[in-house]
């Protein structure tokens, strides 16, 4: 390789890293290495999460890097907990894609959220079409009464709220 080539690619390499680093661009070209699916894969806690993902057919959106909402991600002893306090059975949820796929989209509000957005009390509307309420108290941030753990990760143009349940939208039989 001659060293006019050398210096072009180096070149470019530079020129790219520098224009990320500035605020302009930073959000809008250079996030969407990053998406939802790979910072929950990042965080190892999520497992469930992304089965259920591909179960109810949403894994390539949470892999579209220019995604722009809040994710509340439960975690994987959120979810089993959940299930075991209400007495569900995994397989009886894994085996209904539809409703896999409702309970997915009850957890994605259709804007990014950073947590100092949330007043003491919000309600939003879902992709699933219900709504959800987010409270902040003395102890913490809550969405329908389960705990925010974990705040404010940046996913592309999306924010992932971890959380430490699962949330069942309103009139699903499971």
């Amino acid at each position: 390789m001659g060293y006019k080539l050398r210096y072009f690619i180096l070149f470019l390499v530079v020129t790219a890293s520098s224009v990320c680093a500035f605020p302009p661009f930073h959000a809008s070209r250079c996030a969407y290495s990053n998406t939802i699916a790979a910072e929950l894969e990042k965080m190892k806690d999520f497992t469930t999460l992304l089965t259920l993902a591909k179960i109810a057919n949403l894994t390539s959106t949470l892999e579209n890097p220019y995604l722009a909402v809040t994710l509340f991600a439960p975690t994987n002893e959120g979810i089993a907990s959940t299930l075991k306090a209400l007495n569900i059975p995994e397989s009886a949820v894994v085996q209904n894609s539809a409703l896999v796929k409702k309970i997915i989209e009850y957890h994605i509000l259709p804007e990014p959220l950073v947590t100092s957005e949330f007043s003491d009390f919000n309600t939003y509307k879902t992709l699933e079409g219900s709504d959800v309420t987010v409270t902040r108290t003395s102890t913490g941030i809550f969405v329908n009464g389960v705990e925010i753990i974990k705040k404010n990760i940046m996913a592309g143009e999306s924010i992932i709220q971890v959380i430490d349940g699962l949330l069942i939208p309103p009139n699903v039989v499971v």
